[in-house]
């Protein structure tokens, strides 16, 4: 069979920050965004405590409660940051209304969801996601939500399509 030896493996998330380095620039896209996963995690870890007392947040109480080795906030920090890494790949509508200060989830056509059953039924569950991504925001600084995915990509985007050739 042989031996692979020094082989660099680049995930697409890794990948597509490069390219959006390479076509944007460095100087004004980051080797990183602080909205990355393992950062979110971490500050996650550092907030909950402070927030988890508030009625928002509720549905996390519960969950939070006995947890003497902090093994069980760890798993939330993470867990809350791995989904809101993929809010910002496949949900970037709902963190802009969110950040915005609109508690609400799109359809895939943009239209905020009106089902009042399905509406009632899923409130709670948005009103902490989106409290928790607004604190997100103001701990890491207002001017930083332009350095997610979910503001990059557009910029990306738009870019690539004006341009004449592919990038180097």
């Amino acid at each position: 069979c042989g031996i692979a030896a020094g082989l660099q493996v680049g995930l697409p998330a890794r990948f597509l920050w490069q390219m959006y380095r390479q076509v944007l620039g460095t100087d004004t896209i980051a080797k990183s965004s602080p909205f990355d996963k393992a950062p979110l995690t971490w500050r996650l870890m550092r907030l909950l405590p402070k927030v988890v007392g508030q009625p928002v947040f509720a549905p996390l109480q519960h969950f939070l409660g006995d947890d003497p080795d902090l093994r069980k906030r760890y798993q939330l920090a993470e867990r809350l940051a791995d989904l809101f890494d993929q809010y910002q790949v496949y949900r970037a509508d709902w963190l802009k209304d969110w950040a915005n200060g609109d508690d609400q989830l799109r359809q895939i056509e943009g239209q905020p969801q009106v089902n009042p059953d399905k509406a009632q039924a899923r409130q709670p569950t948005v009103a902490w996601q989106a409290a928790l991504w607004r604190l997100l925001i103001d701990d890491i600084g207002e001017e930083a939500i332009y350095s997610s995915r979910a503001a990059v990509h557009p910029r990306f985007m738009a870019a690539m399509q004006a341009m004449d050739k592919a990038p180097a």
